[in-house]
């Protein structure tokens, strides 16, 4: 006999196989057929992407407690912040409870879990989440993350407040004085920064930095022609040195690439010297470093190089395509 197929409605459902005929009118031997999924034993679910973090805590959350959040870096995971991949889901329950206790998940009773909802699923804080990875992640990673919970997107040319703030983030790592990962987050506080695109600015700021070089600013703003802002990846503005990080999309993606060649030409004839970097720098950084370094001292104010005259734009032509402000 055929079997049925299932409404288009139920797709990305996860449920106690216990519920399954309540809620959706499956019947067990319906639950069996390779169309359901079985992430859990006692749950089922539709159409979920065992690949990503949100649909993976979907599958889970039916056998979760009421009062079970998740937390650690799954938590940070889902308000988006870069964080390792790992199979591996972090839950919390109010102490004295007994934490959850299944394969691919870890765990803990904690005293205090103050919860966000993110996307229908039970969250800690953002700045709690960091607190509480920082035992789990390296402090580089740890800084990635705090970046992105710090930076908010820019729409219409206007920077967006990010989840969180430092000054939330300060305000955690006080309160847990003491605990374990403690000294790794101070580490890291005093290294995350608003206006971090990506991982990749965190990396090569910090690879910077670690080679005696001047931190660069990040976001900076730069003015160039007809009144536009641009704004760099990384910067020296004394030296007008615009370091940006082209990851494959800028090779990739067509009207990315366009958007690339007039940024750079706007910015260059802004005064500016730009210094493109790959992937492959952050695995190696001796030659950014080296290039960074050559830079900031032939462009240093009062150098031979510093007052150059600039190209204007209007003399080269500019390159269809948009402009990324």
């Amino acid at each position: 006999m055929r079997r049925p197929p299932l409404p288009p409605a139920f797709d990305g459902w996860a449920f106690r196989s216990s519920e399954a005929q309540l809620l959706l009118g499956l019947s067990p031997r319906r639950l069996r057929a390779p169309d359901i999924q079985h992430p859990h034993r006692g749950a089922r679910s539709i159409g979920l992407d065992f690949e990503q973090l949100r649909d993976r805590c979907r599958a889970l959350e039916p056998l979760l407690p009421p009062d079970a959040v998740f937390s650690h870096v799954t938590a940070l995971g889902l308000w988006g912040a870069p964080v390792p991949a790992s199979l591996e889901l972090h839950v919390s329950v109010p102490f004295p409870r007994t934490p959850p206790r299944r394969p691919g998940v870890r765990g803990h009773s904690l005293t205090s879990l103050p919860a966000r909802i993110v996307d229908d699923l039970p969250v800690v804080a953002p700045e709690t989440a960091w607190r509480q990875s920082a035992s789990l992640l390296d402090r580089r990673d740890l800084v990635a993350a705090g970046d992105s919970l710090v930076t908010g997107r820019r729409i219409a040319g206007v920077r967006r407040a990010g989840v969180t703030t430092i000054e939330r983030l300060a305000r955690t790592v006080d309160l847990d004085r003491g605990r374990p990962g403690n000294a790794r987050a101070r580490w890291a506080l005093a290294k995350v920064r608003s206006g971090v695109d990506s991982p990749a600015e965190t990396a090569i700021r910090l690879r910077l930095v670690d080679a005696g070089l001047p931190e660069p600013l990040v976001d900076h703003p730069i003015m160039v022609a007809g009144g536009l802002v641009l704004h760099s990846d990384l910067a020296y503005p004394e030296a007008r040195i615009d370091i940006e990080y082209e990851g494959d999309a800028h090779r990739t993606d067509r009207a990315t690439w366009y958007s690339d060649i007039e940024r750079r030409e706007l910015i260059e004839d802004a005064g500016w010297r730009t210094v493109r970097v790959a992937a492959p720098a952050l695995h190696d950084p001796a030659s950014l470093v080296r290039r960074i370094r050559t830079l900031l001292s032939i462009r240093a104010p009062g150098s031979p190089a510093d007052g150059r005259p600039t190209r204007t734009h209007e003399s080269r032509g500019a390159v269809n395509g948009p402009v990324d402000a």
